[in-house]
């Protein structure tokens, strides 16, 4: 999706780029070992083929963030100090995304019918089933390896997000009630 040239993810790498990148970045692998890796990871919720991984790596080559090895007859794949680079710049482009991502859907939400938003109101239903599973898995994975200290600061953020999120669904709860 691009508004005005602008896009939520505005980097010269794909999502699956990325994928692979944070794969290299423990070490080589070759490229059958990381498609299976995003099999198994992405449960039968996407299918990643050769026909993508393999145009995605030789993509990535090109631009010098991956260098290829051969090593008896097997090509293994190493990311570069740019491909390493690249991952500073992630943070900043994941936050522009989620910004944009708010702002666009407010606007869609503030937009719709009463019918379209009824509609909406039942996906909100979903996602909110679906959050829990994200957050479960996200905490599963995402923080394992994180120092004590960050992990306390991560986790007392998203107490006091969760908590802003509690106060302002009570309050629209007793607007309700109250009319």
């Amino acid at each position: 999706m691009s508004l005005g040239g602008r896009t939520p993810f505005n980097m010269d790498v794909s999502p699956l780029q990325v994928l692979l990148l944070i794969q290299l970045d423990s070490g080589p692998r070759y490229g059958y070992e990381m498609l299976k890796t995003l099999k198994e990871e992405f449960e039968g919720t996407w299918e990643p083929k050769t026909g993508t991984v393999y145009p995605a790596l030789k993509s990535l080559e090109r631009k010098g963030y991956v260098e290829t090895l051969e090593k008896d007859g097997t090509d293994f794949y190493t990311i570069t100090p740019e491909g390493k680079a690249l991952f500073r710049n992630l943070e900043s482009h994941f936050a522009d995304s989620l910004g944009f991502t708010v702002k666009y859907l407010s606007v869609v939400f503030k937009w719709m019918s009463k019918d379209m938003k009824q509609g909406a109101v039942r996906l909100m239903g979903t996602l909110a089933e679906k959050d829990e599973a994200l957050t479960g898995q996200m905490f599963a994975g995402f923080y394992q390896n994180l120092d004590t200290d960050v992990k306390v600061s991560f986790l007392n953020n998203i107490r006091e997000s969760t908590l802003r999120r509690l106060s302002l669904i009570e309050k629209l709860i007793q607007e309700h009630d109250g009319q």
